[in-house]
């Protein structure tokens, strides 16, 4: 996911964050029900300009950390370039098993799985000040 949306602001943070829970697959191997618990212990992210980086934790939305739009956060990326990317996120999920509830055995290794693409419009934005005292004037002139 990613914040404001389809689209990023030239130079200003673009928060990137992962919907990526762990999950229980059940079944029965030999008479024996088994359980593999899959959940992910790292995030690489390509935000599609060359810059990379690994976290360790999904990132959230900016509502959910409490922060303005806008701010930096540990997945957040500011471009500095104008035009259309694609930021790619690989997220590498570890294992353990048991049988019958029995203790959790760790799988080594991790397996990478590749949610959807984020394709995003980078644009130039300008601020521009505002009086909301100043009654709008159809000649242009202002206050």
């Amino acid at each position: 996911m990613s914040e404001p949306g389809w689209w990023a602001a030239l130079n200003l943070p673009a928060n990137f964050y992962a919907l990526t829970p762990s999950e229980i697959q059940k079944g029965v191997l030999k008479k024996f029900d088994v359980e593999v618990h899959f959940y992910p212990v790292a995030w690489h992210w390509d935000y599609g300009d060359g810059t990379t980086t690994t976290t360790t934790a999904p990132g959230a939305s900016w509502a959910a950390q409490g922060l303005p739009d806008l701010t930096t956060t540990p997945t957040s990326h500011r471009y500095r370039e104008r035009g259309t990317v694609i930021a790619t996120l690989t997220v590498d999920m570890a294992a353990e098993y048991r049988f019958d509830n029995g203790d959790w055995i760790p799988v080594s290794g991790t397996i990478a799985v590749h949610p959807p693409a984020i394709h995003l419009r980078i644009y130039s934005v300008h601020t521009v000040l505002v009086n909301p005292n100043c009654p709008p004037d159809p000649r242009g002139t202002g206050c």
